[in-house]
């Protein structure tokens, strides 16, 4: 049940819903503000089922109904997507003429979510003000929001905001190492606070072309930081290669960041065999593994803007080797 999932992870947040629908102190409008990768949208739907179930509290999550809101079968809730495409005034103003009419469910409820709705055009927003300002009496709204300084005061003003925190690495880690490998659990728990991400990103090529290059390039640069740039020119990005990209190359950032974090703490918190003797030769070389941290942050802040990646990691590895004897 996801329910057990939200108490287990966002307790506060679990608990503040509790109450409220416990003690039918339930406010019109709720923001649910956090990171990505954090269960705003499966709580936005938890709280939808939840004023319609038969069962007191939170929803059961399983009976006809609650099955209906989950697949945006229920004829009174409306689901408006922002995530890659914006929220239009006219959007909102369909939303007002259905939600005018008299729903067409026995609980009476009318819900509607916006789904980023920090991506709403401004025009979207003024007429959702309105809507907010004048609720009525059967009608929720949930704004799942990442990017709180996007919204309006005003708007903001108007709903019961409800922060969601990022997961831990170890409560990522505990919650998918008995569905993959050591290594993959713990840099994917280290770079992704949500298990249905951490899943879909392992199974990725850009995922397992970046775990193939960290590999490589940390095994060759024991010995030689040239054999590290040889390799990486020619089996990371070529020039004449387009299959891998930006992506594979962050996560072949995010990935040599918590090496080279873990060899300067000296950590010992998973128990890949390869992962822990190459910790183990890493801190046996005279380098200055904070340099090369800094080295990485930067190249990744490079990264972000539209940049040569074979140039990128040119400059990398001969920066890396001034700071390596």
């Amino acid at each position: 049940m996801f329910k057990d999932i939200l108490r287990e992870q966002q307790p506060v947040v679990y608990h503040t819903l509790r109450n409220a629908l416990e003690h039918n102190r339930l406010a019109h409008a709720y923001m649910f503000s956090g990171p990505s990768g954090t269960p705003k949208k499966e709580t936005a739907y938890l709280l939808a089922q939840s004023l319609v179930c038969r069962e007191s509290g939170f929803a059961c999550e399983v009976c006809d109904t609650c099955e209906r809101i989950a697949h945006n079968e229920y004829a009174d809730m409306i689901y408006l997507d922002g995530t890659s495409v914006s929220i239009k005034k006219d959007d909102i103003l369909k939303l007002q003429h259905a939600f005018a009419k008299t729903g067409l469910e026995k609980t009476g409820k009318k819900i509607y979510v916006l789904d980023h709705a920090e991506n709403a055009t401004p025009d979207a927003l003024n007429s959702l003000l309105k809507f907010l300002e004048e609720p009525g009496s059967d009608m929720i709204a949930i704004l799942i929001v990442e990017q709180l300084d996007r919204v309006l005061p005003t708007i903001i003003s108007r709903c019961q905001n409800i922060p969601f925190t990022p997961l831990s690495a170890s409560q990522c880690y505990a919650a998918v190492q008995e569905d993959l490998e050591a290594l993959d659990a713990y840099l994917l728990s280290s770079m992704i606070r949500q298990k249905s991400e951490i899943l879909e990103a392992s199974e990725s090529e850009d995922y397992q072309h970046a775990r193939f290059l960290m590999k490589g390039m940390l095994e060759r640069y024991l010995s030689s930081p040239y054999d590290a740039l040889l390799f990486l020119q020619l089996e990371g990005f070529p020039s004449k290669q387009k299959k891998h990209g930006k992506q594979a190359m962050l996560y072949l950032l995010d990935m040599l960041t918590i090496f080279f974090r873990d060899c300067l703490r000296g950590s010992r918190r998973q128990s890949d065999t390869w992962y822990q003797n190459m910790l183990k030769e890493y801190q046996k070389k005279n380098m200055d593994m904070a340099a090369i941290l800094q080295i990485l942050m930067q190249t990744k802040d490079t990264l972000l803007r539209s940049v040569n990646l074979q140039l990128l990691v040119d400059q990398m590895l001969y920066r890396m080797k001034e700071v390596t004897e």
